[in-house]
């Protein structure tokens, strides 16, 4: 199985990624990986851009977020699937809205509301490792365990000595390295949690690798190889070191320590990790069965629409066709057979398309309107809906002008994949829209009105 990068991020990390998500996708391409996650900082920003690049280069696009903890940790997570892109999008919405602007941090007591479709990241990753002493409880600003005596004794009582006890963590954190493996465990389940191992050759980087190791063990948690990718290609480091002046306010001749160490976060080949990695081979495996679980596509995300609020009895379908019905009775003065057969046709179709509710937000708009003297009028396709003339979205009988409301619901002419539900433009209150692909000619001749023997 080949080695597949499952943390990158790119230049929508803020000042801190060198490349673009195109160019990831291209060096991924070269590389032959036949997938890739992308995990920028407190947002996916990047995601669809490098959606479309990697399916454009045959690289299978895997999405995911930094999360930055309210403790100063960094907690990388992946989306498995559609529940899990959405507890992603809603606990990165209420971190952004309960945090000043720039400054987006996530409790660690929303975890587990949120957990579920996601799968969390736990090691020397979780906090860039910019320090060469870095160690776990350092990485997530964890401290050890006090005792009555002060701290507990083996590594963590080492940890304490060497970096310190100024961090005060919030209440809801966990307060030791096994006591925050443990509250990823709880939260994610266990299948969920890995140990994640980066080498980059920087001094004492190994001794925290052990460490970690030792964890993963002890909580039987698999090990996962990743390389903290920054950026493409090993010269994006120069890049990466000018975005990180300007974060931090400073230039390069006095930026020091700052500045990482060496070019090495840069997209590796498998034969490059698995040599890296050739102690730990596992590691390497461990990448290719994880990117087979992740299998959540922006491609396939679709969209639902807002639940309209509806009378008690009703559901949006039930009360959609009630209200065209009654509407049908104050346009027309007797509703023929024709009039009826194509109601019925296009609630039908609505209906299976699962639009009931959008037509009736629209119908709520027009009214809104109306009632507050603004001038508002459905245009484009739409005119070509009984329904929607009966709703009083347009003032066009399609029935009597013989007008084909398939244009509007894009369903017999455009595969269901391709269908949108998009308005053509801002100002049009047309409910529906294919997204076509169909040359103009054909639209044209689809559209025009057929010509008889006497007009030729």
């Amino acid at each position: 199985m080949s080695y597949v990068e499952l943390h990158a991020c790119s230049a929508f990390s803020f000042l801190r990624g060198g490349s673009f998500p195109e160019q990831l996708a291209e060096v991924a391409t070269e590389l032959e990986m036949p997938a890739m996650a992308l995990l920028d900082r407190n947002g996916v920003y990047g995601a669809q851009r490098f959606s479309v690049a990697a399916r454009e280069h045959n690289v299978r696009p895997i999405i995911g977020c930094e999360l930055l903890m309210e403790d100063g940790a960094i907690l990388p997570v992946l989306a498995q699937n559609s529940t899990g892109y959405k507890n992603l999008c809603e606990l990165l919405t209420q971190a952004h809205l309960r945090s000043e602007k720039g400054k987006c941090a996530v409790r660690w007591d929303k975890l587990p509301q949120f957990a579920k479709g996601l799968v969390a990241l736990f090691g020397s990753g979780s906090a860039g490792f910019q320090r060469a002493n870095a160690s776990p409880a350092r990485i997530f600003g964890i401290l050890p365990k006090r005792t009555s005596t002060g701290f507990q004794s083996g590594k963590s009582s080492r940890l304490a000595k060497a970096f310190g006890v100024a961090n005060t963590l919030q209440a809801c954190a966990p307060q030791n390295t096994c006591g925050h493996v443990q509250f990823l465990i709880d939260t994610f389940g266990r299948e969920n949690v890995f140990v994640e191992l980066q080498r980059h050759f920087i001094r004492g980087e190994e001794r925290v690798n052990r460490e970690l190791i030792d964890l993963a063990r002890a909580h039987r948690l698999s090990l996962l190889a990743t390389n903290g990718v920054k950026y493409a290609k090993p010269y994006g480091r120069e890049v990466l070191d000018v975005f990180t002046c300007i974060r931090e306010h400073t230039h390069l001749d006095a930026a020091g320590k700052l500045l990482t160490q060496n070019a090495e976060r840069y997209l590796k080949s498998d034969r490059q990790m698995r040599a890296i990695f050739a102690d730990l081979p596992e590691a390497i495996e461990n990448t290719s069965r994880l990117a087979e679980r992740l299998m959540f596509s922006l491609e396939n995300l679709g969209y639902e629409f807002p639940e309209y609020p509806v009378p008690a009895g009703h559901t949006m379908d039930s009360f959609l066709r009630t209200i065209v019905w009654f509407g049908a009775q104050q346009r027309y003065a007797a509703i023929s057979t024709k009039v009826k057969r194509q109601l019925e046709e296009e609630l039908t179709l609505i209906i299976k398309l699962r639009f009931p509710g959008y037509f009736l937000i629209v119908w709520d708009i027009v009214n809104f309107c109306r009632e507050h003297n603004i001038m508002v009028q459905g245009r484009g396709s739409a005119a070509n809906s009984a329904v929607c003339y009966c709703l009083g979205i347009t003032p066009v009988d399609p029935v009597e002008n013989h007008l084909v409301f398939e244009r509007l619901a894009g369903y017999r002419f455009g595969s269901s994949q391709r269908r949108s539900a998009r308005s053509s433009d801002s100002g049009n209150l047309s409910p529906l829209r294919q997204t076509r692909r169909r040359d103009d000619s054909e639209r044209d001749q689809l559209s025009r009105p057929q010509r008889g023997p006497r007009d030729r």
